[in-house]
């Protein structure tokens, strides 16, 4: 028992050692812990300065931080509505002013007009109009044009643009933002290097700005006023169906000699080449073959017989 105690207390004090140097390693290993915290917390001041030199010019804030596209108030579906009508109407001008006048009627407008006055009688010529129609009040415009002449056909297409419409909004709403704290930057800003460098980031925010603004004005002038192209024709009457009667059938009748006449005038003249390329070689060698001939015996006459 004398010879075992020695062992275990040596044993005893290695146990101590080994747990006395734990402790020191983890109380120093707190105390670095608490220096890091406490540099962490006094590094706002750097942090600030980083934020203010992003908003000054750095490409990583402002505008050119990428927007996450969520959806927005947007509720109302934003169409783009185009239509196009072909009408028939004995006088294509006269009627070209009434459908101006229908388009002022709803509070549109023309856009576009091309007129074009005909030849005479048998060519009343055409017109054609591009009119902006507020979208509520186009299929009415359409249904008033039966009063202008005969519709002939209509189409019409729709684009939506809401998701377009969303994303302009975002990115304006990101831009303005911008625009805003760049304008506070160069309010308190004291430095004259980092006064320039924010009013140059601020004119290029207010380009920007300014260009997504026009398109957004743009589409939602398409979305509130559609365009509708309206085209108007006439169909010249036949002479015939003008007169009736004897005096038609008869102008009928000399119209369709005439046509008759030309065509084959036309026919006449197309074979014509041909005849003289082919016809006169063959009369030619049919009048040598005719020359080369032996001439034929003459007929004797029997002598007379005497009573």
């Amino acid at each position: 028992m004398d010879a075992q105690e020695p062992a275990q207390r040596g044993s005893r004090r290695a146990r101590l050692a080994v747990a006395a140097i734990t402790l020191t390693l983890l109380a120093l290993v707190g105390c670095s812990s608490g220096a890091g915290d406490s540099a962490g917390s006094g590094g706002g001041g750097e942090d600030a300065a980083g934020d203010y030199a992003d908003s000054a010019g750095s490409d990583d804030g402002g505008a050119d931080t990428e927007v996450p596209m969520t959806p927005t108030d947007v509720t109302v579906r934003q169409v783009i509505v185009t239509a196009n009508v072909a009408v028939l109407t004995d006088d294509p001008r006269a009627a070209a002013a009434e459908v101006a006048a229908l388009a002022a009627a709803t509070g549109g407008h023309v856009e576009a007009r091309e007129e074009y006055a005909g030849t005479g009688e048998h060519d009343p010529g055409w017109a054609s109009l591009v009119l902006r129609i507020p979208a509520g009040d186009l299929t009415q415009v359409i249904e008033d044009l039966v009063d202008v002449g005969e519709v002939q056909s209509v189409s019409q297409s729709e684009e939506d643009v809401t998701s377009t419409v969303v994303d302009l909004d975002a990115r304006i709403s990101a831009l303005e933002t911008s625009t805003e704290r760049l304008l506070e930057i160069m309010a308190s800003a004291d430095d004259t290097s980092d006064l320039l460098a924010t009013e140059k980031t601020l004119s290029e925010r207010q380009a920007d700005l300014e260009s997504l603004q026009s398109q957004r004005d743009a589409l939602a002038n398409r979305v509130a006023m559609s365009t509708l192209t309206v085209s108007l024709e006439s169909v010249p009457a036949s002479p015939a169906a003008a007169r009736g009667g004897f005096v038609g059938g008869l102008e009928s009748g000399w119209n369709a000699l005439v046509s008759f006449v030309g065509s084959a005038l036309v026919v006449i003249g197309a074979l014509l080449p041909w005849i003289v390329a082919l016809g006169v070689p063959a009369l030619i060698v049919l009048v040598i073959l005719r020359r080369r001939r032996p001439a034929a015996p003459g007929r004797q006459v029997p002598p007379e017989v005497s009573a």
